[in-house]
């Protein structure tokens, strides 16, 4: 893949995009039009020639809390009904380095020298507004069954695990149309420095190595929407298709919260379990098949 610098900073010698080079004449032009139209068409371009998993994972599991919107609403009871994903703008992860790209965007337009360079990054900050990730944990030693994703990511247990079945045409869907779907592993790293010749795909990718334990694949969602449009849609996007195979209670999961799910998955061939700590060892947690 491409590094950052061949990508987004204009050089003779880089083999530049031409939509990098229509944005940048239009922000010497001051004409300020068509430059986010062609940062987006850079962004998606490269993302698409991200490549998928050479091996598609037969199920994927999303840890999550159970909150509740002003309208009184539960989105993830929602992705339940519609068996829908979640996909959150990378501005709301709770790691500042994640992804690389935002943060190195965010460092080229503290520290460029020039108005036009840094009008130019942030520019493309915005643009990178159209990008959506789900992150979700691979099967790797009973995810499921470790007490950290619960703690950190499950509302302190009190929240569920739903686990995914993901297959080629369920990504397939949304590979047309102006949208891109990528399905990759998180690479962990021990050591990493933050410079402009890091490729796309670790830009996105690349996570230290003391976040190994969530064995995380990320599912990568750009599409071609103009940027005022997608920052009034808010921070999370659901895409539809994505079958459900099974949910977890979490040990703290209120009895309101699981009759609620009980009736959202009704007529549906899902498989509940409930999460408890082993009396024999209690560090240690175990499933209780529900239904």
């Amino acid at each position: 893949m491409r590094n950052l610098n061949d990508i987004f900073i204009l050089n003779e010698t880089n083999h530049n995009s031409w939509h990098l080079d229509v944005a940048v004449e239009g922000l010497i032009d001051g004409d300020s039009s068509p430059v986010y139209d062609h940062l987006i068409s850079l962004l998606y371009e490269e993302i698409s020639k991200i490549n998928n998993n050479t091996k598609m994972p037969t199920s994927l599991f999303r840890f999550s809390g159970l909150p509740v919107l002003k309208d009184g609403t539960k989105p993830v009871i929602n992705d339940i009904v519609n068996e829908a994903l979640s996909f959150a703008k990378p501005k709301v992860f709770n790691d500042p380095l994640d992804p690389i790209l935002r943060e190195w965007m965010n460092l080229k337009e503290k520290n460029s020298v020039s108005k036009q360079d840094k009008r130019l990054f942030r520019y493309l900050k915005n643009s990178l507004e159209n990008l959506r990730i789900c992150c979700l944990s691979r099967q790797g030693d009973s995810i499921q069954l470790n007490p950290l994703m619960w703690a950190h990511y499950a509302d302190k247990h009190k929240g569920i695990c739903i686990e995914y079945e993901i297959t080629k045409d369920m990504l397939d869907a949304y590979n047309e149309n102006d949208q891109v779907l990528r399905i990759c592993d998180v690479r962990y790293r021990e050591h990493k420095v933050m410079n402009d010749f890091i490729t796309l795909d670790n830009a996105l990718l690349a996570k230290g190595a003391p976040w190994k334990y969530e064995e995380e694949t990320r599912l990568l969602y750009y599409e071609k929407s103009d940027v005022a449009e997608i920052r009034q849609s808010g921070d999370y996007k659901s895409l539809g298709g994505f079958r459900i195979k099974s949910i977890y209670f979490g040990y703290r999961l209120k009895e309101k919260d699981k009759n609620e799910i009980i009736k959202a998955i009704k007529g549906k061939s899902i498989t509940l379990y409930q999460m408890r700590f082993d009396n024999a060892d209690l560090t240690k947690m175990v499933t209780e098949r529900v239904k």
